[in-house]
Protein backbone atom coordinates (compact mmCIF):
# COMPACT_ATOMS: atom_id res chain seq x y z
CA UNK A 1 0.00 0.00 0.00
CA UNK A 2 1.46 3.51 -0.83
CA UNK A 3 2.46 5.72 1.86
CA UNK A 4 -0.35 8.15 0.11
CA UNK A 5 -3.03 6.18 0.24
CA UNK A 6 -2.17 5.57 4.08
CA UNK A 7 -2.39 9.20 4.83
CA UNK A 8 -5.92 10.22 2.88
CA UNK A 9 -8.44 11.13 5.63
CA UNK A 10 -12.07 10.15 4.52
CA UNK A 11 -14.36 12.92 3.12
CA UNK A 12 -16.53 14.71 6.62
CA UNK A 13 -19.93 13.52 6.63
CA UNK A 14 -21.95 16.87 6.07
CA UNK A 15 -25.46 16.47 7.61
CA UNK A 16 -28.13 17.78 6.10
CA UNK A 17 -29.64 21.34 6.06
CA UNK A 18 -32.27 21.62 9.28
CA UNK A 19 -36.02 22.03 8.11
CA UNK A 20 -37.61 25.12 8.90
CA UNK A 21 -41.18 24.68 10.48
CA UNK A 22 -43.51 26.36 8.98
CA UNK A 23 -45.61 29.40 10.86
CA UNK A 24 -48.52 29.35 11.98
CA UNK A 25 -51.52 30.70 10.01
CA UNK A 26 -52.52 33.04 12.56
CA UNK A 27 -48.89 34.10 12.15
CA UNK A 28 -49.86 35.67 9.39
CA UNK A 29 -52.02 38.24 10.69
CA UNK A 30 -49.81 39.50 13.35
CA UNK A 31 -47.05 39.95 11.27
CA UNK A 32 -47.08 39.11 7.22
CA UNK A 33 -43.62 39.69 6.27
CA UNK A 34 -42.51 37.46 8.61
CA UNK A 35 -44.69 34.74 7.94
CA UNK A 36 -43.71 34.57 4.35
CA UNK A 37 -39.97 34.99 5.67
CA UNK A 38 -40.18 31.75 7.43
CA UNK A 39 -42.68 29.98 5.17
CA UNK A 40 -39.96 30.39 2.19
CA UNK A 41 -37.73 28.25 4.36
CA UNK A 42 -39.90 25.59 5.10
CA UNK A 43 -40.96 22.68 2.53
CA UNK A 44 -43.71 23.44 0.14
CA UNK A 45 -47.05 21.92 1.09
CA UNK A 46 -50.13 23.30 -0.82
CA UNK A 47 -52.87 21.90 1.78
CA UNK A 48 -51.00 22.89 4.59
CA UNK A 49 -53.36 24.67 5.99
CA UNK A 50 -56.61 23.42 4.84
CA UNK A 51 -58.17 23.52 8.38
CA UNK A 52 -57.63 27.25 7.99
CA UNK A 53 -60.09 27.34 4.68
CA UNK A 54 -62.66 24.68 6.06
CA UNK A 55 -63.18 26.15 9.83
CA UNK A 56 -64.28 29.15 8.44
CA UNK A 57 -66.09 28.07 5.75
CA UNK A 58 -67.89 25.54 8.22
CA UNK A 59 -68.65 28.85 10.92
CA UNK A 60 -69.84 31.13 7.68
CA UNK A 61 -72.63 28.34 6.84
CA UNK A 62 -73.61 28.26 10.19
CA UNK A 63 -73.67 31.88 10.30
CA UNK A 64 -75.69 32.58 7.08
CA UNK A 65 -77.95 29.96 8.04
CA UNK A 66 -78.67 31.50 11.55
CA UNK A 67 -79.82 34.91 10.01
CA UNK A 68 -82.06 33.40 7.29
CA UNK A 69 -83.34 30.58 9.44
CA UNK A 70 -86.45 33.17 10.65
CA UNK A 71 -87.57 33.36 7.49
CA UNK A 72 -87.88 30.64 6.49
CA UNK A 73 -89.56 29.25 9.71
CA UNK A 74 -92.03 32.10 9.71
CA UNK A 75 -92.70 31.01 6.06
CA UNK A 76 -93.50 27.37 7.31
CA UNK A 77 -95.52 28.80 10.35
CA UNK A 78 -97.98 31.04 8.29
CA UNK A 79 -98.86 28.81 5.55
CA UNK A 80 -99.38 25.66 7.32
CA UNK A 81 -96.78 24.05 5.82
CA UNK A 82 -94.02 20.93 6.87
CA UNK A 83 -92.48 22.90 10.08
CA UNK A 84 -89.52 24.00 10.39
CA UNK A 85 -87.78 23.57 7.14
CA UNK A 86 -84.51 21.82 7.75
CA UNK A 87 -83.87 21.14 4.47
CA UNK A 88 -83.55 24.91 3.75
CA UNK A 89 -81.40 25.40 6.67
CA UNK A 90 -79.01 22.60 5.59
CA UNK A 91 -78.75 24.16 1.61
CA UNK A 92 -78.06 27.61 2.98
CA UNK A 93 -75.55 26.45 5.17
CA UNK A 94 -74.03 24.30 2.83
CA UNK A 95 -74.06 26.80 0.07
CA UNK A 96 -72.05 29.42 2.08
CA UNK A 97 -69.56 26.55 2.88
CA UNK A 98 -69.17 26.04 -0.98
CA UNK A 99 -69.24 29.33 -1.89
CA UNK A 100 -66.36 30.03 0.70
CA UNK A 101 -63.89 27.05 -0.72
CA UNK A 102 -64.95 28.59 -4.23
CA UNK A 103 -63.23 31.50 -2.79
CA UNK A 104 -60.22 30.18 -1.85
CA UNK A 105 -60.09 28.01 -5.10
CA UNK A 106 -59.98 31.36 -7.36
CA UNK A 107 -57.75 32.93 -5.04
CA UNK A 108 -55.45 30.24 -5.86
CA UNK A 109 -56.01 29.74 -9.15
CA UNK A 110 -55.90 33.56 -9.82
CA UNK A 111 -53.33 34.26 -7.32
CA UNK A 112 -50.96 31.90 -8.78
CA UNK A 113 -51.41 33.30 -11.91
CA UNK A 114 -50.50 36.90 -11.15
CA UNK A 115 -47.78 36.08 -8.99
CA UNK A 116 -45.94 33.39 -11.06
CA UNK A 117 -43.27 30.57 -9.64
CA UNK A 118 -41.80 32.94 -6.99
CA UNK A 119 -37.59 33.73 -6.91
CA UNK A 120 -36.99 30.20 -5.58
CA UNK A 121 -37.40 26.54 -6.57
CA UNK A 122 -39.67 26.82 -3.44
CA UNK A 123 -42.08 28.74 -5.46
CA UNK A 124 -43.92 31.41 -4.91
CA UNK A 125 -46.48 29.32 -1.88
CA UNK A 126 -49.68 30.88 -2.94
CA UNK A 127 -52.11 28.32 -1.97
CA UNK A 128 -50.48 28.33 1.35
CA UNK A 129 -50.62 31.89 1.83
CA UNK A 130 -54.17 33.04 0.66
CA UNK A 131 -55.71 29.93 2.39
CA UNK A 132 -53.60 30.96 5.72
CA UNK A 133 -55.25 34.10 5.27
CA UNK A 134 -58.85 32.72 5.95
CA UNK A 135 -57.68 32.43 9.73
CA UNK A 136 -58.67 35.89 9.61
CA UNK A 137 -62.45 35.41 9.15
CA UNK A 138 -62.81 33.07 12.29
CA UNK A 139 -63.17 35.57 14.63
CA UNK A 140 -65.48 37.94 12.29
CA UNK A 141 -68.14 34.85 11.65
CA UNK A 142 -67.76 33.81 15.46
CA UNK A 143 -68.64 37.19 16.32
CA UNK A 144 -71.48 37.04 13.51
CA UNK A 145 -73.29 34.14 15.18
CA UNK A 146 -73.02 35.62 18.70
CA UNK A 147 -74.99 38.30 17.17
CA UNK A 148 -77.49 36.43 15.44
CA UNK A 149 -78.16 34.01 18.86
CA UNK A 150 -78.62 37.09 21.08
CA UNK A 151 -80.81 39.02 18.37
CA UNK A 152 -83.95 39.33 20.36
CA UNK A 153 -87.18 37.42 18.80
CA UNK A 154 -88.80 40.36 17.50
CA UNK A 155 -86.40 41.87 15.48
CA UNK A 156 -87.10 39.10 13.38
CA UNK A 157 -90.51 39.64 12.72
CA UNK A 158 -91.57 41.86 9.50
CA UNK A 159 -94.33 44.68 10.15
CA UNK A 160 -98.17 43.54 10.26
CA UNK A 161 -98.17 45.60 7.07
CA UNK A 162 -95.37 43.58 5.50
CA UNK A 163 -97.60 40.25 6.49
CA UNK A 164 -100.52 41.92 5.29
CA UNK A 165 -99.20 42.20 1.71
CA UNK A 166 -97.54 38.93 1.39
CA UNK A 167 -100.54 37.03 2.21
CA UNK A 168 -100.25 33.57 2.43
CA UNK A 169 -97.16 33.29 -0.33
CA UNK A 170 -94.31 31.50 1.00
CA UNK A 171 -92.05 33.51 -0.69
CA UNK A 172 -93.23 36.55 -0.30
CA UNK A 173 -93.22 36.10 3.33
CA UNK A 174 -89.68 35.07 3.73
CA UNK A 175 -88.81 38.24 1.75
CA UNK A 176 -90.44 40.48 4.31
CA UNK A 177 -88.79 38.38 6.63
CA UNK A 178 -85.55 38.56 5.17
CA UNK A 179 -86.38 42.21 4.70
CA UNK A 180 -86.31 42.15 8.57
CA UNK A 181 -83.42 40.07 9.17
CA UNK A 182 -81.37 42.07 7.11
CA UNK A 183 -81.66 45.29 9.90
CA UNK A 184 -80.28 43.31 12.34
CA UNK A 185 -76.52 43.39 13.33
CA UNK A 186 -75.83 39.76 12.29
CA UNK A 187 -76.40 40.70 9.08
CA UNK A 188 -74.10 43.94 8.97
CA UNK A 189 -71.63 42.07 10.67
CA UNK A 190 -71.50 39.46 7.86
CA UNK A 191 -71.35 42.27 5.45
CA UNK A 192 -68.81 43.86 6.78
CA UNK A 193 -66.72 40.23 7.31
CA UNK A 194 -67.29 39.20 3.75
CA UNK A 195 -66.58 41.87 1.98
CA UNK A 196 -63.73 44.11 3.77
CA UNK A 197 -62.35 40.22 5.22
CA UNK A 198 -62.02 39.37 1.85
CA UNK A 199 -60.22 42.93 0.99
CA UNK A 200 -58.05 42.24 3.91
CA UNK A 201 -56.99 39.09 3.33
CA UNK A 202 -55.90 39.99 -0.29
CA UNK A 203 -53.50 42.83 1.64
CA UNK A 204 -52.25 40.23 4.15
CA UNK A 205 -51.31 38.08 0.85
CA UNK A 206 -49.53 40.95 -0.67
CA UNK A 207 -47.01 41.87 2.37
CA UNK A 208 -45.94 37.75 2.36
CA UNK A 209 -45.75 36.84 -1.47
CA UNK A 210 -43.52 40.78 -1.96
CA UNK A 211 -40.96 37.72 0.65
CA UNK A 212 -41.86 34.35 -1.49
CA UNK A 213 -42.19 36.10 -4.59
CA UNK A 214 -39.26 38.36 -4.13
CA UNK A 215 -40.83 41.35 -6.87
CA UNK A 216 -43.56 43.96 -5.68
CA UNK A 217 -45.12 44.02 -8.96
CA UNK A 218 -45.48 40.27 -9.34
CA UNK A 219 -46.72 40.03 -5.39
CA UNK A 220 -49.64 43.02 -6.46
CA UNK A 221 -50.51 41.08 -9.19
CA UNK A 222 -50.72 37.93 -6.94
CA UNK A 223 -52.89 40.15 -4.24
CA UNK A 224 -54.78 41.76 -6.82
CA UNK A 225 -55.88 39.78 -9.52
CA UNK A 226 -58.08 37.38 -6.92
CA UNK A 227 -59.79 40.68 -5.54
CA UNK A 228 -62.46 41.62 -7.97
CA UNK A 229 -63.58 37.84 -8.65
CA UNK A 230 -63.09 37.11 -4.36
CA UNK A 231 -65.68 40.07 -4.34
CA UNK A 232 -68.67 39.18 -6.50
CA UNK A 233 -68.25 35.58 -4.98
CA UNK A 234 -68.78 36.94 -1.45
CA UNK A 235 -71.55 39.41 -3.07
CA UNK A 236 -73.20 35.96 -4.29
CA UNK A 237 -73.01 34.55 -0.72
CA UNK A 238 -75.33 37.41 1.21
CA UNK A 239 -76.60 39.13 -1.79
CA UNK A 240 -80.28 37.61 -0.20
CA UNK A 241 -79.84 39.49 2.85
CA UNK A 242 -78.24 43.24 1.43
CA UNK A 243 -80.82 42.82 -1.35
CA UNK A 244 -83.72 42.28 1.11
CA UNK A 245 -82.70 46.01 2.46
Amino acid sequence: MSRSSRSRKPAPIVPPPATVSAPLPTDLLSGPRRFGAQLAESDPLTWRYWAAVVVPAALSGVAYALLVRPAANLAAELTKTAAPPFIAHVTNAFGSFFLTVLTFAVMWGLGRLGAGRGKSLRGSRVAEIFSASFALLVPLYLLVIVLALSTPAAAWLPSDAALAAAGQNPQQIQRAALAAAAQTSGALALAFATLLGTAAQCALAFFALRVTVGHTGRAALGALLPLLPALVIGFIAIAPLILAR
